[in-house]
């Protein structure tokens, strides 16, 4: 069990592949975690004694993979564009072919000669990042890995994880939230739906009471997955479709976010502001996590005018929506 649960914390966060095949328990594991994070503390990283701190740590880590990434759009993609717009210029061009491919090519090569030093920077930062957090794992909340993948293990294996914790994950919210999907057994279709306290983006907790009577198509978070930025509208384009030819479906959008502000930041990105839009302000680790299971996102539930958790889909089954949930 214990090598299962090394390997497979291992290979889920791609942190290195190295001798982690060879381990064969789970103390084991822990020290080669150990002497890991003790080559990135060399680097004068001191030991971290505080959830507060740790968080500072990986922020100032996460910051500065931000400024790399920024300096990589910046520096590298305008010399594959110019090389790109240099090409097609030669093909409109034959007399000027043979110079215009050549420049191309030199823009080219000076885009890729800038790129293993940027990726070095990355590897190492994100590297550093992983290692942290397995190292602090069991110890800090915000290192608190295995609820977000609780998947992998069994609920025996997961309660042996929280009994190895600190007593401050034992007693986090997303502690809490792992022995409540420990011990509940998640409704099946054909259940009743149960409601649970969520909150407008004002902070007003939302009245499931509106929910009475109406077929609820319950949209839980991924709303990036499903516009993959290119169209921000699609979504409520789409919504606004499906209420207009079926006024009896209530769209009910779920965000995963930890504050009002993040919430109100979803509804103006995707345009959401005539629609139901909630969140607990707890961030993976909601209801819809530990009692639905909802385990990707976004996760669909189809809610009918009695209250009965009809079906449940990972993403929109848009021919289920409306030839059988909404009889179209």
């Amino acid at each position: 069990m214990h090598r299962t649960l090394a390997i497979s914390t291992f290979l889920l966060l791609g942190t290195v592949t190295l001798s982690a095949q060879n381990l064969t328990s789970n103390a084991e594991y822990r020290a080669y975690i150990d002497s890991l994070f003790r080559v990135y503390a060399s680097l004068g990283n001191k030991e971290i004694t505080s959830n507060a701190e740790y968080k500072a740590f990986i922020d100032s880590l996460e910051t500065e993979d931000g400024y790399l990434s920024e300096e990589w759009n910046q520096t590298i993609p305008p010399h594959f564009i110019e090389a790109m717009r240099l090409e097609k210029e030669a093909e409109a061009h034959p007399e000027l072919k043979d110079s215009l491919l050549a420049i191309a090519a030199e823009e080219r090569k000076v885009g890729q000669s800038l790129m293993p030093s940027l990726q070095a920077k990355q590897d190492q930062i994100r590297e550093m990042r992983n290692a942290t957090m397995l190292h602090y794992a069991l110890v800090f909340e915000d290192a608190f890995l295995y609820f977000s993948d609780r998947t992998l293990y069994t609920k025996d294996e997961l309660s042996e994880i929280l009994k190895s914790a600190s007593a401050e994950i034992r007693h986090s919210p997303k502690g809490k939230a792992l022995k409540k999907y420990i011990k509940h057994n998640p409704p099946v279709e054909g259940d009743k739906f149960k409601t649970f306290r969520c909150y407008d983006a004002n902070g007003k907790r939302f009245d499931w009471g509106l929910c009475k009577g109406k077929k609820v198509f319950l949209i839980h978070d991924g709303l990036w997955c499903m516009t993959h930025g290119m169209d921000n509208s699609a979504l409520r384009n789409y919504l606004q479709h499906i209420t207009e030819e079926s006024p009896e479906c209530l769209p009910l959008i779920f965000v995963d976010c930890e504050t009002k502000e993040d919430l109100q930041n979803n509804i103006e990105v995707y345009g959401l502001q005539e629609f139901l839009v909630v969140s607990e302000f707890q961030k993976n680790y909601g209801t819809l996590n530990w009692l639905y299971n909802d385990t990707t996102t976004p996760t669909c539930h189809y809610i009918d005018e009695r209250g009965i958790l009809v079906r449940t889909t990972k993403g929109i089954d848009t021919e289920y929506l409306e030839k059988e949930f909404l009889n179209k």
